[in-house]
């Protein structure tokens, strides 16, 4: 079995106030784009593999790994899994690999293991497994709010824009990005939703906000200079950082990817 996982950016990141459990509330925008990692699925007598093109993050730490032995455990399957992913999603990029990795094994090992869980339960368990999960699955575009993991769907049309990932290939922490947040709360989800309605490219643009990226730029010079260097050459207009980095993204008028200086 094949399947595909596919990466999300954050239009709009806002971070609220911390939570008693020492998570932050969250308020985002979310879609999806075509870039994508690879899965295969293989059933085993019983065994659990993940294996990656990425060794560093094989075995029973991996986000897919999780999934498999948490539905092989609460499901009493007694049949395993190989799962083998072709990481084309960068570490670390902002662009939710691992847990849209996890969101895949989730549906795949639903039908491989032939579970019959509804989409409701799906999604309950997906919050098992860390806050870009629960959206992973959902997959369309979406407000997320909370840790990520309440998600209300968003009717937005992307069809007139080209989306361009600048990746820095910088694996930057999310933990440490939170843990260095001194400043948040900056901007308006109702503002930039607004924005987003516009089908005007000059007002959608202004809705593009990531209330992380400074802090990434302060812990994270190269992730900075990768997004003065797409400045210089494409300009301010359009460009962000998704997630907790290191991606920056170009939004641009269909047909317009070329450097600014050109025609």
């Amino acid at each position: 079995m094949e399947r595909k996982a596919y990466a999300k950016i954050n239009l709009f990141l806002n971070v609220k106030e911390t939570r008693t459990d020492d998570f932050h509330n969250l308020e985002m925008v979310n879609i999806m784009v075509g870039l994508a990692d690879d899965l295969t699925f293989t059933l085993t007598e019983g065994e659990i593999i993940v294996e990656t093109s990425k060794p560093e993050i094989n075995g029973k730490h991996n986000l897919s790994f999780k999934v498999a032995n948490y539905l092989q455990k609460n499901y009493h399957v007694q049949k395993g899994v190989k799962i083998y992913i072709q990481k084309n999603i960068p570490l670390g990029g902002g662009l939710g690999g691992g847990s849209s990795d996890a969101a895949c094994a989730l549906r795949a090992l639903n039908d491989l293991w032939e579970l019959g869980l509804s989409e409701e339960k799906l999604f309950e368990i997906s919050k098992e497994f860390g806050s870009d999960t629960p959206y992973c699955l959902f997959q369309g575009p979406a407000i997320c709010l909370g840790t990520g993991n309440e998600i209300q769907p968003f009717d937005l049309d992307i069809s007139n824009y080209d989306i361009s990932l600048f990746s820095p290939r910088v694996n930057v922490s999310t933990k440490n990005v939170f843990n260095n947040l001194t400043t948040f709360n900056k901007y308006s989800l109702e503002e930039a939703i607004n924005c987003f309605k516009s089908n005007d490219y000059h007002t959608f643009i202004k809705g593009l906000k990531n209330d992380l990226q400074d802090t990434v730029f302060e812990l994270y010079p190269e992730v900075k200079a990768e997004y003065d260097l797409l400045k210089k050459v494409y300009g301010e207009e359009g460009l962000f950082m998704t997630g907790s980095g290191s991606t920056i993204v170009r939004i641009s008028q269909k047909g317009n990817l070329h450097p600014k200086n050109q025609n």
